[in-house]
């Protein structure tokens, strides 16, 4: 298994590499540009509100939580996984939508006095030790496929590399599996932390300052 997974990292790392630049790149965009990105940004959140309402309607228990957190981000990682065949649309709008949001909030946070690293390490490394590998890595996975798609559609033009491109497929969906696993897996403990610890600390350290934000008005 471990032999396994170091094949999985090794065939994958650029492509997870790739989807970090987009991340934190669109999150430099998001902190810089907090004032553009209102409308953005707006819209972007009724996704968050509508998790927010199903863990009200459950209760708002830990398991309810647990269930939403987790649930919603299984289902946006596969998506961005398998949605990746479409010449890698669909992850990379998802890494520059949650780079913003991430750039975004952090914008927020300071203009009411937070620092955004006591945001960050509060309330996103607890669970995002964890996350944000399992998201980043979905992304590049979807994004391995999306340019895989691209060289296919490139035999057109060049049909010499039909070999090549269809070993680089089997490669991948050989693969695939064992990445949805992974994924799931970091989702699965992310979400424990998330809906158990996180709340905690953010309560203990800036609970108060962050209702100010009010980002899910």
């Amino acid at each position: 298994m471990n032999k396994r997974l170091q094949r999985l990292w090794l065939d994958n790392k650029r492509f997870f590499l790739t989807a970090c630049l987009i991340f934190f790149g669109s999150g430099l965009i998001g902190y810089l540009q907090a004032p553009a990105m209102d409308p953005v940004v707006k819209s972007m959140m009724e996704q968050l509100k509508e998790v927010a309402d199903r863990i009200k309607e459950s209760g708002g228990g830990v398991f309810a939580t647990f269930w939403a957190i987790f649930s919603n981000n299984v289902l946006s990682a596969l998506m961005m996984m398998a949605l990746g065949l479409f010449f890698a649309f669909f992850p990379i709008i998802g890494m520059l939508t949650n780079g913003l949001l991430l750039g975004y909030i952090f914008a927020k946070s300071s203009e009411i006095g937070i620092s955004p690293w006591l945001v960050f390490s509060a309330g996103i490394l607890p669970h995002g030790i964890f996350e944000l590998p399992a998201v980043l890595f979905a992304a590049g996975i979807g994004i391995r496929l999306g340019i895989l798609s691209l060289r296919s559609v490139g035999l057109l033009f060049a049909p010499h590399n039909q070999e090549r491109v269809k070993n680089d497929w089997y490669d991948t969906l050989k693969q695939f599996p064992t990445a949805v696993m992974l994924v799931i897996g970091l989702l699965l403990i992310a979400g424990i932390v998330e809906s158990s610890i996180t709340p905690f600390i953010l309560k203990a350290t800036i609970g108060e300052q962050l209702q100010q934000m009010n980002l899910l008005k």
